[in-house]
């Protein structure tokens, strides 16, 4: 393609080639400042020219940052009470960085990646650098905690540009040119001091991932990345092995990092589930679960849906117990159950019963399908006050009405004298549980009646009472 322009541009008459350029520098100031440069140039090399000094723009941009007076700011800010936490540094470092986001989407729109690449490039060394001291012990307004903020805008400015970039079709020249690009900042990193860490590439993944779809580009981005020893690159490299068809190089570097890498783990036990290595899944996913991390429902899960649960029953098993414990998923409980005898079942509830303390629903429906009322009664009267009475108190309504409808009085009676329309009507909805119990129906309509005749009168109550359907107890 390159050459068919080659030949077409070499055919074209000079004066038309000139007037192309003329009126394409007139409608750009950026080209008009490179063609300057080009003509000052006495190499007269393209690639030199550029608008775009990294570190004299990422030094700019610190020095917008670091003359930040929060005092200043919020004191001038009549409105400043208005603002949600932390809104007003958002907006101040709005101010500073969305220009020079804008500069850079705009220059892609032009063709122009290099620049693009590199105010964006200024823009992540922020936080490979010094963070700017400013004073925001008054008000607070960066919730002490400047870098955070700066970080959040940083990798805002690479996703936009990794937005901008999804749909372009780059040439395998210009794709090494930005892989050159990062790699000279890399290396720059890593030596000079004044830098406080090296680029993260992972920070880059999806970029590299977007811009990486061609053999020559993958196999120039691996020589690069093993150059220069660069870690966290693994996800990368495996979508590398993906572009250049090497599952060799694939399952070695996933095997190498799976332990350290969630990503990466999850794609080495699907891309075993592609190849149909049953052993393998089961190897991975078995040191998966194993290990000491509270992350491991996405591998449990994978193993649920994919392994020959007939010749892996043991870790199937172990995937279960896993995934329910945290995810609270009462149909993978249900397959479980089958599973384990009755014993395991409620060695396997109780065990997590400290868990379920933020989960008091769960560890009700779980008791009540083992069909274990009496523990039901016993968890219901210790969390008698808990916000989830009404959901908890439920399986065991027909099963203990005196019991219950004792607890129920007596959380009513608190709320009552609580006051207020959402604590009635809270009372309300717990008295409703006991309309379907024939045996308390007169126990329930005296104590309903007691309730309305309140005093003093009490209007709300009333209303909520009648909302939840219980005044025709004594009426």
């Amino acid at each position: 393609m390159q050459n068919d322009f080659i030949k077409l541009y070499d055919a074209i008459d000079k004066s038309k080639k000139l007037n192309f350029l003329k009126q394409l520098l007139l409608k750009d100031s950026d080209l008009q400042q490179q063609f300057i440069q080009f003509t000052a140039d006495k190499k007269a090399d393209l690639d030199s020219i550029t608008a775009i000094d990294i570190e004299a723009l990422r030094d700019e941009i610190w020095g917008e940052i670091a003359v930040i007076d929060p005092d200043s700011e919020v004191e001038s800010s009549c409105y400043y009470n208005h603002y949600e936490n932390g809104e007003l540094g958002d907006d101040l470092l709005t101010a500073i960085f969305n220009p020079y986001t804008v500069k850079a989407i705009d220059f892609v729109h032009k063709g122009n990646y290099l620049d693009a690449f590199r105010i964006i490039l200024a823009i992540y060394e922020l936080s490979l650098i010094e963070t700017p001291e400013i004073d925001d012990n008054n008000y607070f307004v960066f919730n002490d905690d400047l870098q955070s903020y700066i970080d959040g805008f940083i990798f805002s400015s690479i996703a936009k540009l990794n937005d901008e970039l999804k749909n372009k079709v780059l040439s395998v020249e210009m794709v090494q040119l930005l892989q050159k690009l990062f790699f000279e900042r890399y290396a720059k990193s890593a030596q000079d001091t004044e830098y406080e860490t090296v680029y993260n590439i992972s920070h880059f993944q999806r970029f590299f991932e977007q811009t990486t779809d061609k053999v020559e580009n993958a196999k120039s981005l691996l020589e690069s990345i093993h150059k220069h020893n660069v870690d966290n690159a693994e996800n990368i490299v495996l979508h590398i092995a993906d572009i250049l068809e090497d599952n060799t190089l694939y399952i070695e570097v996933a095997n190498d990092s799976f332990m350290d890498n969630r990503e990466v783990a999850l794609k080495l036990q699907k891309r075993y589930k592609e190849l149909n290595r049953q052993s393998e899944l089961a190897r991975v996913s078995r040191a998966l679960l194993e290990k000491k991390d509270y992350h491991k429902e996405e591998h449990a899960l994978f193993v649920i849906e994919n392994i020959d649960k007939v010749l892996y029953e043991a870790l199937y098993i172990t995937a279960l117990q896993i995934y329910v414990t945290s995810k609270h998923s009462i149909v993978h409980y249900n397959i479980l159950r089958e599973y384990l005898d009755e014993h395991k079942r409620l060695a396997f509830i109780e065990s997590f019963k400290d868990i379920y303390v933020y989960n008091k629903p769960f560890y009700v429906q779980l008791l009540e399908i083992e069909k274990q009322y009496a523990t039901i009664l016993e968890f219901v009267a210790k969390n008698r006050h808990s916000y989830d009475l009404h959901t908890i108190v439920k399986p065991i309504v027909s099963i203990y009405p005196n019991e219950v409808f004792d607890i129920l009085k007596a959380a009513c009676d608190k709320q009552v004298n609580a006051r207020g329309r959402s604590s009635y009507a809270r009372a309300s909805q717990l008295l409703q549980l006991m309309l379907p119990v024939p045996e308390k129906k007169a126990a329930l309509a005296a104590y309903v009646h007691k309730l309305y005749n309140h005093q003093p009168r009490l209007p709300a109550l009333r209303d909520e009472l009648s909302k939840a359907g219980l005044l025709f107890l004594f009426t």
